[in-house]
């Protein structure tokens, strides 16, 4: 299938978390796209600006052959969207996470009442509302995705109660029903959002609804209930009131992607987990504190800075200024605007420090689509999201870690593998405030591998250091620059 301008634009959309929620079409500009007007480009990493897409390919780069168990989800109406099937995890409680093949949006399976059918729900840390698009939706949007109501499931209590949840220049809006719902093996009664009014930003992704994992809104027009994470916790026999995420990464082509409710899987990380304390903030957000970042050995010297950790969004975002000075550290690197590019061939991982630690992204998760003359989108943006020192940190940093959200202990846990890849800043450059510099681009198509996260300070620290993961143009081929697709009631996309 390709992809005319207009729908290649209107597809190309980002998230950001503004005082005012708002739902923006975001167009980047990196100079010339013309080689990137197909959502899964064969030969080079691809656009990820369209959810929508054809199966991928067999081989997504000729130097490695990848085979995706995408299917096709029987939805009613006329939805084509694929979905990635990842593979049904082994412990207690827990529950694939699949994707969209493309690393954009990360969703889970359900099913509602006595429905057979299976409804795609974002993974959204940013919200902890759950809602689903209603069968008594007339909106263009809904003629593309799975419906639920009384006519799917007797068991269905519908009430009059109304919600809304703006996202600037989309919305979506609709009544309260309850019923069970389904979740792998876990099963409970909750009350959720109908969405009877849902906007056409929607048509362009292959979610049926949200599942909110988050803290908590204070939003006075959100649905008022307790959220799937306060029902799972009451009704069921979960350990514990968490939930942990390890997100699959296409170009692995392992299909591994979970969440686990209550407890966490020691498979998924080796030594120690480094727990960091939750900020207090008013909307319910995961937010750390960010002790520094850096690239490849040399760190900025951040101070004050914090992190909103949010399943729900592809992008790393951060203030422009901050934006620029981790750019720097990146040789080739220019800059239009809010976005950059970088040499496709880079090896350099950024780094972020936690609690004394350090976490590597890999270039096979910042380093974007291929734009020609060995230039790269970068998938870091320089957008402020909250305040001057808060960054929005999506799922290019969360597919290098295995993460635990600790409701009961306020704290966020992060694991890695193989620490024999521990490698940690070592040198200091100064935090500047730079302004928009252009820089000429460099080298070929050949990256080598690149450590995901890695160690500082104590033996225990470097237990939970970093995983290797694919770098250069095959693990690129399946890895660009995401799409941010989280819609929880204050995520909202950039203009």
């Amino acid at each position: 299938m390709r992809i005319t301008p207009s729908a290649y634009f209107a597809a190309c959309l980002s998230i950001s978390i503004l005082p005012a929620n708002a739902f923006y079409p975001y167009e980047p500009k990196y100079g010339d796209d013309a080689n990137s007007k197909r959502a899964i480009p064969s030969q080079h990493r691809r656009d990820g600006h369209a959810i929508r897409f054809d199966p991928l390919p067999p081989a997504i780069d000729q130097r490695q052959s990848i085979t995706l168990p995408i299917r096709k989800v029987p939805l009613r109406r006329e939805n084509k969207y694929n979905i990635v099937n990842n593979n049904e995890p082994k412990q207690e409680n827990s529950v694939a996470v699949d994707q969209d093949g493309t690393d954009l949006s990360y969703m889970v399976a359900v099913t509602f009442g006595e429905s057979k059918e299976e409804y795609h729900l974002l993974l959204d840390s940013a919200a902890s509302n759950t809602w689903v698009m209603s069968e008594s939706c007339t909106t263009d949007a809904c003629k593309f995705h799975n419906l639920f109501g009384e006519g799917d499931s007797s068991t269905l209590k519908t009430e009059d109660t109304t919600w809304t949840v703006n996202y600037g220049s989309g919305s979506v809006s609709g009544t309260l029903g309850s019923d069970t719902l389904h979740i792998s093996s876990l099963s409970v009664a909750l009350t959720f959002g109908l969405g009877t009014n849902v906007s056409s930003e929607f048509a362009s992704y292959p979610m049926d609804g949200i599942m909110g994992v988050g803290r908590g809104d204070n939003d006075p027009n959100s649905i008022e209930s307790p959220s799937i994470m306060d029902a799972l916790s009451t009704s069921s026999t979960l350990k514990a009131k968490m939930f942990c995420i390890h997100l699959s990464r296409t170009a692995d082509g392992f299909n591994d992607g979970e969440i686990n409710f209550g407890d966490v899987n020691k498979e998924r990380y080796d030594g120690d987990l480094n727990y960091i304390k939750i900020a207090d903030n008013d909307r319910g957000f995961w937010e750390i504190g960010i002790e520094d970042a850096g690239v490849d050995g040399t760190k900025i010297g951040f101070t004050g800075r914090s992190a909103i950790l949010d399943s729900g969004t592809s992008f790393i975002l951060m203030p422009n200024d901050d934006a620029v000075a981790v750019h720097k550290l990146i040789p080739g690197f220019s800059q239009s605007g809010e976005t950059f590019t970088v040499p496709c061939s880079t090896t350099k991982p950024v780094q972020i420090i936690f609690n004394g630690q350090t976490y590597n992204v890999s270039t096979a998760d910042y380093v974007g689509g291929d734009l020609g003359n060995g230039d790269c989108k970068s998938n870091i943006i320089g957008r402020q999201t909250f305040d001057e020192k808060q960054w929005l940190v999506g799922d290019v940093f969360l597919k290098n870690v295995y993460t635990v959200f600790d409701f009961d202990n306020s704290q966020v846990g992060f694991g890695v593998k193989d620490a024999k890849q521990a490698a940690s800043p070592s040198s200091s450059a100064p935090a500047t405030k730079a302004s928009s510099v252009a820089a000429s681009t460099g080298g070929g198509a050949t990256a080598s591998a690149t450590a995901t996260t890695s160690g500082a300070g104590d033996a225990s620290a470097e237990a939970a250091s970093a995983s290797s993961s694919p770098t250069g143009a095959a693990a690129r081929a399946s890895s660009s620059f995401a799409l941010s697709v989280a819609f929880g009631l204050l995520s909202v996309f950039i203009q």
